[in-house]
């Protein structure tokens, strides 16, 4: 138990003392606003505050913490480094008390909050096409730290430093290392079971190719596998490495985005219901259901007649996550998870994060019960937006997991039923999958 003084206990300082020393360092602590308490602790004790307390040991705020808005805080963010670590929110020089330093010299509570709040997102940006937080707009990239888990890093360096000024009289846990395969299923099959129109659609598009055309007659002739049925090799590689994933399934109206089989097909729903007997599964709210709380409840009743169970899981199609718009919609229907949290174009950690932590809404300046699951790669990632070989795929992935091992946290990828399929562009990537579920769950 180590006891901290801060001059205020509000959402802010409480949600992340308790993601820091609670979830992070795996210690108790107790917050107190009573600077005199320092002196009776009996035991280890230190001070989150603008001032010193005494002689205890004090980490220095930035004020952050303790304001009620929303703001632009390119003043005080100012990037440093500390332990070979990049950091912000750097105290300077002038600002430390003469006779009384910061054992930091930056507000590492400030630095996580920031970070994991997504609190840049809160504030004006540019969107990409699809009206998503770019990967160019955020802090981390501009700082080059985008791959890494930079803030289980600080934490980890900082419980280095609570160990060397404690001693025994302190114990932490650090969270262990442990690998989360998700599947996203946007298109259950490349051909079968779309319904006529959609089958005539099909030939007008293979129009100029009677190889192409061939082809989708001997899948709707069950001649020839379907390219985008590789559930049973899916589940082959997850028994191999003695895994399970959470699968996440689109079940919304068709549109220009939201191309999957009819929810109410017959075969998509024995699909879901077969692979939710022995797998967590999830929502994934249409690209239509962005903007309309009203389409994600239809969507999670749909998963919930199919499977029987209530849908407690999502992860947001195309990634359209909005702060805190998104959150909000899935907490007030029910959903305790999310697996949103990452990007499209780059591999890596949008909060900065390796672990899962509680959705904090900076516009209501509240902790919320629902829980952030942050994934670190996605397969269309690696051979579209980085172009990557099969073998540079595996090499960047697993470069990832390593980083993930060192300071304990969750490492997640995102993979589609497609890439499996050796068809077209995934030619070669069924390997790729087979390595990194292999090898990331034995790091």
């Amino acid at each position: 138990m180590i006891l901290i003084y801060s001059p205020e206990e509000n959402p802010r300082v409480v949600w992340t003392l308790d993601l820091v020393f609670r979830q992070l360092l795996g210690t108790e602590y107790r917050l107190t606003t009573f600077p005199n308490e320092l002196d009776f602790a009996g035991g280890p004790a230190l001070a989150y505050s603008l001032t010193p307390v005494g002689d205890h040991p004090w980490l220095k705020a930035s004020g952050l913490l303790f304001e009620r808005d929303i703001r632009e805080q390119h003043a005080g963010i100012r990037p440093g480094s500390w332990k070979n670590l990049k950091t912000i929110f750097t105290i300077l020089a002038n600002e430390q008390d003469e006779a009384k330093k910061p054992i930091l010299n930056f507000d590492l509570l400030s630095a996580v909050f920031y970070f994991v709040t997504r609190y840049e997102e809160y504030l004006p940006f540019e969107p990409d096409e699809h009206n998503r937080f770019h990967s160019s707009e955020s802090l981390a990239f501009h700082l080059g730290i985008q791959e890494e888990p930079i803030v289980n890093q600080w934490v980890r360096a900082f419980g280095d430093l609570l160990e060397h000024l404690y001693g025994p009289a302190i114990s932490l846990k650090y969270p262990e290392y442990t690998y989360l395969p998700t599947i996203d299923v946007d298109n259950a099959w490349a051909y079968a079971h779309k319904g006529f129109a959609r089958f005539i659609g099909g030939l007008w598009q293979d129009r100029h190719s009677m190889e192409a055309r061939n082809f989708r007659f001997q899948v709707l002739r069950e001649n020839q596998n379907d390219p985008f049925n590789t559930y049973h090799l899916i589940h082959h590689f997850h028994h191999e490495a003695s895994v399970k994933a959470v699968w996440f399934f689109l079940l919304g109206d068709y549109g220009p985005n939201d191309k999957n089989v009819h929810h109410a097909n017959y075969h998509l729903q024995t699909l879901i219901y077969n692979i939710s007997i022995e797998n967590p599964v999830g929502i994934h709210p249409s690209y239509a259901s962005n903007s309309s709380p009203a389409i994600v409840s239809r969507e999670i009743a749909r998963l919930a007649k199919i499977t029987g169970q209530p849908v407690t899981r999502s992860r947001q199609h195309f990634l359209r996550l909005h702060f805190p718009e998104t959150c909000r919609t899935l907490a007030h229907l029910g959903v305790r998870e999310d697996y949103s949290l990452g990007y499209a174009d780059r591999p890596g950690f949008r909060g900065g994060i390796a672990s899962p932590f509680r959705f904090f809404d900076l516009e209501a300046n509240q902790d919320t019960d629902l829980t952030i699951h942050p994934f670190q790669v996605m397969d269309i990632t690696l051979r579209q937006y980085l172009s990557l070989t099969p073998d540079q795929a595996i090499e960047k992935v697993l470069e990832l997991g390593a980083k993930v091992k060192l300071v304990g946290g969750t490492f997640i990828t995102l993979w589609h039923n497609e890439a499996l399929s050796e068809w077209k562009e995934w030619t070669g990537w069924s390997e790729v999958y087979r390595r990194i579920v292999k090898e990331l769950n034995s790091l």
